[in-house]
């Protein structure tokens, strides 16, 4: 079976996972830490997510790429081996597909024109198909790397939006 995988997060208070807005409610000190993300792409945080009509920091983000995956193509484009990450490994089948669509990530894509062709209705059936770490991703690894910089790690990885929260006290946590 594929898994989604969000990771987690730094100073994680209790075993809820919210969206952005909700944090920025209930754990403004937390939020602050969260937001500091999109330093630089603000903009993004009030982008409309076609299909769901709410905004990008009303969803949750998972990835259908197994996380050994993206540290595996890290190193290979020069980032040091000497890091770890922690992800939940969730099962597809918890999301409620009608608060649930697939988001064909680029940084191509418009911020504030989302199109509506990248994204598609959810069914936990379909995620074998995005389980692989496109090449696009990994060839801007080695760029930012190269250059010197810090990569962010999943503009080019098919994202699974979610509106709604969850549970993870029974998900199991995966280190690499």
């Amino acid at each position: 079976m594929n898994y989604l995988y969000h990771r987690v997060p730094e100073n994680m208070q209790g075993s809820v996972l919210y969206p952005l807005n909700v944090i920025k409610e209930k754990y403004p000190e937390i939020y602050q830490k969260q937001v500091s993300k999109y330093v630089g792409r603000e903009e993004l945080t009030k982008r409309i997510i076609p299909i769901l009509n709410c905004l990008w920091s009303d969803v949750l983000h998972f990835s259908p790429v197994h996380p050994a995956e993206v540290k595996k193509a890290l190193i290979e484009a020069g980032w040091s081996s000497d890091f770890s990450m922690q992800y939940y490994q969730i099962d597809p089948r918890i999301l409620e597909s009608k608060n649930t669509i697939v988001y064909f990530a680029s940084p191509d894509n418009k911020i504030n024109d989302p199109n509506p062709d990248n994204f598609i209705s959810y069914n936990p059936a379909d995620l074998e198909k995005f389980s692989v770490m496109p090449e696009k991703n990994k060839q801007y690894y080695k760029e930012v790397i190269n250059q010197g910089g810090r990569p962010l790690l999943y503009p080019w990885i098919t994202h699974i939006l979610y509106k709604g929260s969850i549970n993870i006290t029974d998900f199991p946590i995966i280190s690499v």
